[in-house]
């Protein structure tokens, strides 16, 4: 894999991580790294606009019945204006509308450093949304 290719605080974390192709995944073919934190959160790092990256990872399933999912997807809601103001993480609904994922977004001109701080607010951040939604 050729890291010069990638977003820069991306490339240093896995360079300083020295993180290999075992470790890495290949990029997929929407352009994705995928990274494995903690053996729990699988970490889509994928490209957007103006070079900048977004963090993404699966929180919860909507449940099948609607109003469930409408009663999950409001509480939701509730929780991410009550978070707003402090955190930069946005819940959102994945395109088929089965999942609620966390996104983040990272600067095109992110350091190595600013990198790894905002993975480590986007995991704490995973671990505070599984808490909200009650899922271990």
């Amino acid at each position: 894999m050729k890291l010069e290719h990638l977003h820069s605080g991306l490339s240093g974390f896995i360079d300083r991580q020295q993180l290999n192709s075992r470790h890495v995944l290949q990029p997929r073919v929407d352009g994705a790294i995928v990274l494995s934190i903690d053996s729990q959160n699988r970490v889509y790092c994928r490209p957007a606009p103006h070079g900048d990256l977004v963090l993404e990872c699966r929180l919860v399933e909507l449940p099948s019945k609607v109003a469930d999912a409408e009663e999950m997807m409001r509480h939701c809601l509730i929780a991410s204006w009550v978070r707003m103001y402090q955190y930069a993480d946005v819940p959102v609904l994945d395109s088929t509308g089965t999942y609620i994922s966390l996104q983040q977004r990272v600067p095109s001109d992110a350091t190595t450093d600013e990198f790894s701080d905002v993975l480590e607010g986007f995991v704490n951040s995973l671990s505070d949304w599984r808490k909200i939604f009650r899922v271990l």
